[in-house]
């Protein structure tokens, strides 16, 4: 699909462009949704160079379609959010606990709610986003989490109580997710989250990247490519679960000593690995427990 415009959907609150053959490809697109905007659920897809205008119903990126499609070897290159209305109180991208029936308050700029189905046993992995852009533009732009990403198996769109075990994996994989090169202006209303209302997930080593690692010199705190959130100073991802952790640790652009940005809802407690900027610490670069 190259150079197409998908507008007017707002009202109706439609889906967009919904992925879902292996090795799609997308370039120079330009769509407006109230609902979930670009979405992926096939192996080797692409997505270049992607305007949105993102409505407060959806995500702006949904990975594999709430679980219903294996993503692995994908990758989201340049995403133009010129309009976002997420907003903190809203039922869907809101601050809300997601383990509540309905799955409220799990979605935001880049959501998963994956319903850990058997038909995705591969689960979230390798998989790539870079060159996410959002402005602020005075306060017409909103966002409420950045990212939310994980299995929501009670959620909404999932019917656990309805469906037979058998239409559900008893071990889903997240592993090798990279977000990266991506400057989110406005200032989040909540915390992003990483979830697991199941207690199925096989967290990777690390399964969640926030920056370019493979240009980046972490033995010297240069963390290059780094998801950055607001500005004057820009902060990036802090997931220690202790707010002294992330004042001793945690970056801006200002230098070291920030605050807790990301929330975990694990029901088993694991350790979810993710693997954001730190400084001053033995191993630059850390996971959520350290």
């Amino acid at each position: 699909i190259f150079d197409v415009k998908y507008v007017g959907t707002f009202n109706d609150q439609a889906d967009c462009l919904d992925l879902r053959a292996t090795g799609s490809y997308t370039d120079q697109t330009y769509t407006q949704s109230n609902d979930d905007n670009i979405k992926i659920w096939a192996e080797q897809s692409s997505r270049r160079h992607s305007t949105i205008l993102q409505g407060k119903a959806g995500c702006g990126i949904n990975l594999s379609s709430y679980g219903y499609g294996e993503i692995e070897g994908s990758s989201i290159t340049g995403v133009y959010a010129h309009r976002i209305t997420h907003a903190k109180s809203d039922n869907w991208n809101g601050c809300g606990d997601g383990m509540q029936p309905g799955g409220e308050g799990y979605g935001g700029l880049i959501c998963s709610r994956s319903c850990a189905l058997a038909s995705n046993s591969k689960g979230l992995v390798d998989t790539e986003i870079s060159g996410l852009y959002v402005p602020e533009i005075l306060d017409a732009n909103s966002i409420s989490r950045v990212f939310a990403l994980g299995v929501n198996k009670q959620g909404y769109f999932c019917g656990a109580d309805s469906r037979p075990s058998s239409d559900f994996v008893t071990k889903y994989p997240i592993q090798n997710i990279v977000l990266k090169n991506s400057a989110i202006y406005p200032e989040p209303g909540c915390m992003s989250s990483i979830f697991d209302d199941a207690g199925i997930i096989e967290w990777g080593n690390p399964s969640i990247t926030f920056f370019d690692e493979s240009s980046s010199n972490t033995k010297i705190c240069d963390f290059e490519g780094a998801l950055s959130m607001h500005e004057n100073p820009s902060y990036f991802v802090c997931g220690f679960s202790e707010q002294a952790d992330a004042e001793k640790y945690c970056m801006t652009t200002n230098g070291v000593g920030s605050a807790i940005n990301v929330e975990y809802n694990i029901v088993n407690g694991a350790n979810p690995n993710i693997n954001f900027p730190t400084c001053g610490m033995k191993a630059a670069g850390t996971t959520a427990t350290e």
